[in-house]
C-alpha cells in the first residue's frame, strides 16, 4: 500500500512555535515547532499574527499506510484542517519527531475522498512490506482553544486521537477564566 509520503510533500521550513508573528514565504510552508515536535503549519503566503489561533493540523508519520491513517480517527477531521504535517524519527533516539514534509488541506482533501492508493507492489502482485518493529503510530489532531475573554483568544495547544466528547478542561496557557476547550 502506498504511504503519506506517497501523497506529495511540499517546500517547508521549521521554526520554533514561540517565534510569532510569523509569515511563510510564498513559495513554502512554515512549520511551527515545540519540544514534542510539529505543532502548527501556516500555509504559502500567509501570516499567523501573534496571539492568534494556530491553524488546525494533523500530524502522523511519513510511513504509515495510506489506508490505515484515512480510517484512523484524527483523519475523520480532515475537513477543518490546513494541512497534514508528516514526521519521521528525530535525530536524537528518544526525541521529538523531526518533520518529513507538509501535505496541503487542497491534496489530503482530494486524497480522502479518491480513497487510498495502492503501492507498486500491490499493484503489481508482489509481498506486503514487512511491519516495521516499535509502537505504531498514531495521527493526532493538533489544535489551540478558540475560548475568547476581552478579545484575547486563548489559544492553548492540545493534541486529540480523535474529537473528544465532552471536551476537556483547557490547561489554559494565557490565565483566563477557567474554561473547556472550545474546539
Amino acid at each position: 500500500m502506498a504511504t503519506l509520503r506517497d501523497l506529495g510533500v511540499e517546500p517547508f521550513v521549521a521554526v520554533p512555535a514561540g517565534r510569532l508573528p510569523v509569515t511563510a514565504p510564498g513559495d513554502r510552508w512554515v512549520v511551527l515547532t515545540g519540544d514534542g515536535g510539529p505543532v502548527s503549519a501556516v500555509a504559502p503566503g500567509r501570516t499567523l499574527a501573534a496571539g492568534a489561533r494556530l491553524p488546525v493540523i494533523l500530524v502522523a508519520a511519513a510511513d504509515l499506510e495510506q489506508a490505515d491513517a484515512f480510517d484512523s480517527d484524527a483523519f475523520g477531521e480532515f475537513l477543518g484542517v490546513s494541512a497534514l504535517v508528516l514526521t519521521e524519527a528525530g535525530p536524537a533516539p528518544g526525541g521529538p519527531p523531526a518533520v518529513a514534509g507538509v501535505v496541503s488541506d487542497r491534496v489530503l482533501q482530494r486524497a480522502m475522498f479518491r480513497g487510498a492508493a495502492r503501492g507498486a507492489q500491490a499493484a503489481t502482485g508482489g509481498a506486503a512490506s514487512a511491519a516495521l518493529p516499535g509502537a505504531p503510530s498514531v495521527p493526532l489532531i493538533s489544535r489551540s482553544c478558540g475560548y475568547a475573554e476581552n478579545q484575547v483568544t486563548c489559544a492553548t495547544r492540545m493534541e486529540f486521537r480523535r474529537r473528544p466528547s465532552p471536551l476537556p478542561q483547557c490547561p489554559n496557557e494565557r490565565h483566563l477564566a477557567d474554561h473547556q476547550f472550545a474546539w
